[in-house]
């Protein structure tokens, strides 16, 4: 059996694209469905990979890749046998399976993994990153941005990101944010803005918190405790740390901003993992519990009224995955159960507020040279009244070209459609995608969002309304590793809507520097 999984990964060697790695870890079924920051985060780790044979335990938590189970997993296996040599050793670690260790291979790095020519990772890195921009929208309107990241290694980093936006030219101080890993009893610490995230959720979490009906994999959170940010929208602003004392680990913060003191207390086993977490409005405790192809797990909290939630994933065998939740919140209970397979996803929720269901099925064929992957989703809504959606798409790779082609509809007393096609290339030098989009949304409830190709870290999924059709053109040219230029053009018109609607031409230029 082992030797079959081995050939499977190696069957896989290249890896899956961003986006379907950060589909798969995040537990989405689109990116519509996540956020800025979020997308930002992977965008980094994917510029600078972790290095999994070099982080503590600390900076592995932190990265949000891996849980407790699987970062004990880890550090035993780096303990008793040295450094990790391929993904497929990392596959077959307790924790990890092979499908996972292949959605990690953009975001981390095996020693010396990395393009020619670039720093290894114990020195120090540092990425510098310009935008600019210009919208002519029944006016002009211009907004520009600026990031900094350093690291040294994997015991240090420093995050500041400041921008202006077409609705606040005023520019502002930004996100600061420094973190220190320590080693032996030193956890971490980190000054500046910081994200707290613990448990499920339901008690100190910070930040975006995405659905967890969209597949089997997002019944689950995994917290990842005190962390730096370069969000541009941070909640906590002051001092964190933790402390690693072998299975125990012990945290406290006090964000200045909101004048909150926080704390956790948790201890992880080979199989449990519980966490006691707190501030001065909420306390919560949570566990983890790891059988033999199963996971259960569960929190309950008070904030002055009780919330609880308990769930199990079970997968019977590779490429398989079966789950049930539970949820009591706000006095409202839920209850939803998910399938997961190769190449198919469905959930099913169901309150006394509302009703949800999803469907996916996205199988990759390979014709010759060609990968050839059609995509349909199937989704209802429930609450007041109902909302149906269907999507299907169309994508063709053949070496560096490829043809992608996508039809939205949604239903909410009438039909709604947008419908899509792109064309483009790309190299490791240079890449062009040209897309042109028509759509027809009569009724603010139907509105269909889409995800619109964009420089890395630039987070665009407009909501489409009207009737009209857009065009964007999106490039980029990287001649080495150190230098990067985006540019970004877009127009969209509204020539068919019975209310004048104002056109909107967009133009954004964005340029990384890397040592």
């Amino acid at each position: 059996m082992k030797s079959f999984i081995i050939l499977l990964v190696l069957a896989a060697a290249a890896g899956p694209d961003f986006e379907s790695a950060v589909l798969y870890l995040c537990g989405a079924s689109s990116i519509e469905e996540l956020d800025e920051s979020t997308l930002q985060h992977y965008r980094d780790l994917a510029l600078r990979p972790l290095d999994l044979n070099r982080a503590g335990k600390a900076r592995l938590l932190a990265s949000g890749l891996l849980n407790p189970f699987q970062a004990a997993s880890l550090l035993d296996w780096r303990e008793r046998s040295g450094a990790l040599l391929s993904y497929v050793e990392l596959g077959l670690l307790d924790g990890f399976t092979p499908e996972y260790a292949e959605a990690l291979k953009p975001f981390t790095r095996l020693e010396t993994d990395g393009p020619p020519g670039a720093p290894r990772s114990g020195r120090f890195r540092s990425d510098i990153t310009l935008r600019a921009s210009a919208r002519e929208n029944d006016g002009a309107a211009y907004a520009a941005g600026v990031r900094w990241k350093a690291a040294l290694g994997e015991k240090a980093e420093f995050n500041w990101a400041s921008r202006t936006t077409y609705s606040d030219p005023e520019p502002g101080i930004g996100t600061l944010s420094a973190a220190y890993y320590g080693s032996r009893w030193l956890g971490k610490v980190v000054l500046g803005h910081f994200n707290a995230r613990f448990g499920q959720g339901l008690g100190i979490w910070s930040g975006f918190s995405m659905s967890r009906y969209s597949s089997v994999s997002g019944f689950r959170r995994n917290g990842t405790g005190f962390t730096p940010t370069a969000s541009f929208s941070p909640e906590h602003c002051g001092l964190a740390a933790d402390f690693d004392l072998g299975r125990w680990n012990l945290g406290a913060a006090y964000s200045v901003n909101d004048r909150l003191p926080m704390a956790y207390a948790s201890w992880c086993g080979r199989s449990v993992s519980v966490c006691l977490s707190g501030s001065s409005k909420v306390v919560a405790a949570d566990f983890k519990l790891g059988l033999k192809n199963t996971s259960v797990f569960g929190e309950v909290a008070w904030d002055g009224a009780p919330s609880a939630l308990a769930g199990a994933i079970w997968i019977p065998s590779y490429g398989s995955k079966y789950g049930l939740l539970l949820q009591w919140a706000g006095g409202v209970p839920e209850a939803a159960a998910g399938v997961g397979l190769k190449g198919f996803d469905a959930v099913a929720m169901l309150s006394s507020k509302q009703f949800r269901a999803f469907a996916k099925y996205a199988p990759e064929i390979n014709i010759g040279p060609a990968i050839f992957t059609p995509s349909l989703r199937l989704a209802a809504r429930r609450t007041d009244s109902w909302r149906l959606e269907g999507r299907g798409e169309l994508k063709l790779a053949l070496g560096s070209w490829a043809l992608n082609g996508r039809l939205d509809v949604t239903h909410c007393g009438q039909l709604n459609w947008l419908a899509n096609a792109e064309a483009g290339y790309k190299s490791d030098v240079f890449s062009l995608w040209l897309r042109g989009t028509l759509f027809c949304v009569d009724e603010w409830a139907g509105r269909i969002y889409v995800y619109e190709r964009d420089a890395p870290g630039n987070f665009n999924v407009p909501a489409y309304y009207g009737r009209g059709w857009n065009a964007s053109l999106c490039g980029a040219w990287k001649p080495n590793w150190r230098h990067a230029l985006h540019l970004r053009i877009s127009y969209v018109e509204y020539p068919w809507v019975t209310v004048a609607k104002p056109s909107k031409a967009e133009v954004k230029l964005q340029y990384r520097f890397s040592l």
